[in-house]
């Protein structure tokens, strides 16, 4: 035991003192050896900064990075988090562009150039990429052979790599005399990860103490990276982020493309799946030196071809040669490589946008192509917002954690053209209706004129909602004139906590609009018809078939009352229905309810007059079980009209479900469907209805339509002023079946939606809506006549 004791003590002293006699030598015997002469002068920094490298790379490097989990682990996949971009697919599944990340939060995306000190965190300037869910293994192997190839070995075993610091000397030289600025090397993969989350980027015009701050930052923030990343020697994680979170390319509009899916999809035109070895090879390559996009000046064309000759030709041949052993598949490899590198790539704009885009500057239009935020704003103006409401109805302000890719319901390039025509038709409206608008609105999404006139009244345009959705409740067209997407809901209606949309505080009245849950409920009774005599307390002395107002109490018929939606004897009719029956279909239809309710008597003035509320979406979707239930498919439920069609998502756990929708059957008698028929299409087909400029689209006269009806609602201030004529909201509402098969509801809206804030005088829904649904109507009819393989790809 003793001799054992013995050997420890003598084992214990040799490990303490071994520095020391190391440090002694090194010192005595090469740093302050006389007979070195002026040699020491070279020696000793040399063998100086070689016990620096060791010490970096074996003894400081594993202490911080292990240390430096404590407070940086927390930071550094909140980071990666952050970096997340949701991409955009359409219907026909074309990469569209990835969801602007400015519409993000603060808290979620920082985009001002500068760190922003939040509780209990830094936010450094933010990039976004599409995550990969499998990293090409050749991008990663030719990676790490060109950048990092001794990763997780004796010489970087926790992310400062020894040979990398002991030949900085010597490509501090190099780079400094080929460059005539200082410069340094030595990066491992980790350390330009530091750069990237940490905005140290090099730059020509740094001095040399900012390069050597730099430097020493990455040295700082690499071992804690690196530790993290390669946990227990696995190396996945780190594979991730250098798939995802390097700069591939640049010159894109401002904006830089980050990780390989997003590059791969502008480059090549294909995910990052899809990729042969030698498109990854040339990706890899471009890790440090990104492929400069767009074409400029002879000279940054002269730049850009080099620069590709030089990633595409000599770097990615490096890693074939390096990488492959099969000579066969070596050549292969080399001549694709040969083929790539012969000019740069073009960026590939989403396919049949040719058109689309027509309108766009040339310069816009290059950067399109280029940008996926730029392609995906240009393409998608208003139906970017209304996506991002809807997934904040979802899911609420954290959606962009749980969401990596949208698909959507509608054709990104069909829209876009439907949203150009309408835009011309609120044109026709402005100039036809000028006098009527209040002095601050256009109707113009061109913008107004004002001569040069300083004092000039800047005018805004109201919300402009026009949806139309199919059978399944896909929206197959959307137009919004404003960034406040209020087709999904009032602002006031959307938890300020949370983002998600509460019915229960939407104030936005539906007008006549209401008429459509009176017209199911006196359908439902079974006892009226067409013909039926209501009391109309405001009736002409003459002409009942028409829609004059007078003071006289005379009977008007069910078809008059609907077609020219007349208050006074619909709500005498509804007044008569038991107060249960009407509840249930208000709760039904996703109804609110602005005042207190008492009667049977005082819910059917609510519904008549329209003191109660709902969003655009809420209407819509009444408008669709009316559809549904007259086209005979009243049993499956109804879902709120979506721009979704799928989701991929990035968090376990989530989940893309919506509510359960609305049962036609449940609401609708199947017997009373043949007089809501006849009451919902009065306004289009009879000859004095509120939308009789459209009896043309009625389905008794034109070819093609089996089914078309439709409910006009106009919302003044005479709640607040009896003699006011101001116009606050225009509402339409309707459902169109061809004969062809497809059915289409939709909604169309203009107006502030505050009575306080009216946009108009003495405007009717009739009058506005005739031009915007024409569009809408052709559009929709266009659709429901592709040819059969065109048809199920726009759906």
């Amino acid at each position: 035991m003793l001799r054992l004791l013995s050997w420890l003590a003598l084992l214990t002293e040799f490990v303490v003192a071994c520095p020391y006699w190391a440090f002694r030598f090194v010192i005595t015997t090469l740093v302050f050896n006389p007979r070195l002469g002026r040699l020491r002068l070279i020696v000793a920094p040399a063998i100086l900064y070689v016990l620096f490298a060791l010490t970096l790379t074996y003894v400081y490097a594993p202490i911080r990075g292990l240390a430096g989990q404590m407070w940086m682990a927390k930071v550094l996949t909140y980071a990666d988090e952050r970096s997340l971009g949701t991409a955009i697919y359409d219907v026909k599944g074309r990469f569209v562009g990835i969801f602007d990340p400015l519409l993000d939060s603060e808290e979620d995306f920082n985009a001002t150039g500068h760190p922003i000190e939040l509780p209990g965190y830094i936010a450094y300037p933010d990039h976004k990429s599409l995550h990969v869910g499998e990293v090409p293994e050749d991008y990663w192997q030719c990676l790490r052979y060109q950048e990092d190839r001794h990763l997780g070995g004796l010489i970087n075993p926790f992310g400062i790599d020894l040979y990398g610091v002991l030949k900085i000397p010597v490509s501090t030289v190099e780079r400094t005399f080929s460059t005539g600025h200082l410069g340094f090397g030595g990066s491992t993969l980790a350390m330009q990860l530091a750069r990237i989350f940490f905005k140290t980027p090099p730059s020509a015009h740094e001095s040399a103490a900012e390069k050597l701050s730099r430097k020493l930052k990455e040295w700082w923030l690499a071992p804690v990276i690196q530790w993290r990343l390669t946990q227990g020697g696995d190396a996945t994680a780190m594979k991730r982020w250098a798939a995802n979170h390097f700069p591939l390319a640049q010159r894109t509009g401002g904006q830089e493309l980050y990780g390989v899916e997003q590059t791969s999809l502008v480059l090549f035109g294909k995910p990052a799946s899809g990729l042969s070895r030698a498109e990854q090879y040339a990706l890899a390559a471009a890790v440090n030196q990104p492929v400069i996009l767009i074409a400029g000046t002879p000279a940054l064309q002269a730049r850009r071809n080099a620069s590709w000759r030089r990633e595409a030709g000599s770097r990615a041949k490096g890693c074939a040669e390096a990488l492959i052993t099969d000579s066969g598949e070596r050549r292969a490899v080399e001549a694709e490589l040969d083929r790539l590198a012969a000019s740069p790539p073009e960026p590939r704009a989403m396919p049949d946008t040719e058109e689309a885009l027509a309108g766009l500057t040339p310069v816009s239009s290059v950067r399109a192509g280029a940008n996926p935020v730029f392609r995906s704003n240009a393409l998608l103006p208003s139906v970017k917002y209304g996506v991002r409401d809807e997934l904040k109805h979802r899911y609420g302000f954290g959606w962009r954690s749980k969401v990596s890719a949208v698909h959507l319901t509608l054709d990104a390039a069909e829209n876009l053209r439907f949203r150009e025509r309408e835009k011309d038709a609120l044109s026709i409206l402005d100039r036809r209706f000028h006098d009527h608008l209040n002095p601050h609105y256009t109707l113009s999404l061109d913008g107004v004129d004002t001569g040069g006139d300083a004092n000039a009244v800047p005018r805004r345009v109201p919300d402009v909602i026009i949806a139309a959705a199919d059978e399944r409740g896909r929206l197959v067209r959307y137009f919004e004139t404003n960034f406040n997407a209020a087709y999904f809901g009032s602002a006031a209606a959307r938890d300020p906590q949370t983002g998600r949309y509460d019915k229960a505080r939407e104030a936005r009245a539906i007008a006549s609009i209401g008429k459509i849950v009176a017209a199911v409920a006196i359908a439902n009774e079974g006892t009226d018809r067409p013909t039926s005599g209501w009391l109309d307390t405001r009736s002409p002395a003459t002409g009942l078939e028409a829609c004059g107002h007078g003071q006289e109490r005379r009977l008007r018929s069910a078809q008059v009352s609907f077609a020219c939606s007349l208050n006074a004897p619909l709500e005498w009719r509804t007044a008569q229905i038991p107060l249960g029956k009407l509840e249930h279909l208000v709760d039904g239809f996703g109804i609110t309810l602005t005042e207190p309710v008492n009667s049977a008597a005082n819910l059917a003035k609510s519904l008549v007059v329209g003191h109660v509320a709902a969003s655009p979406r809420t209407v819509h979707r009444m408008a669709a079980t009316v559809l549904a239930s007259l086209a005979g498919d009243a049993s499956a439920p109804v879902p709120l009209p979506t721009l979704l069609d799928s989701l991929s998502l990035s968090e376990a756990g989530a989940t893309d479900a919506e509510a359960a929708g609305v049962v036609p059957d449940r609401l609708i008698k199947p017997e009373a469907r043949a007089m809501l028929k006849a009451f919902l299409a009065a306004p289009l087909c009879y000859k004095h209805g509120t939308l009789n400029h459209l009896s043309d689209w009625c389905a008794e006269r034109r070819p093609g339509v089996a089914l078309h009806f439709a409910k006009t609602g106009t919302r003044g201030t005479g709640a607040v002023d009896p003699e006011a004529d101001d116009t606050v909201d225009l509402w339409v509402a309707g459902g169109i079946k061809f004969a062809s098969g497809p059915a289409f509801s939709y909604v169309l809206v203009i107006g502030s939606g505050s009575p306080s804030d009216p946009f108009a005088r003495d405007l009717y829904a009739g009058q506005v809506a005739e031009p915007l649904l024409r569009v809408l109507l052709a559009d929709l009819e266009g659709t429901a006549n592709a040819p059969p393989k065109q048809l199920t790809e726009a759906r």
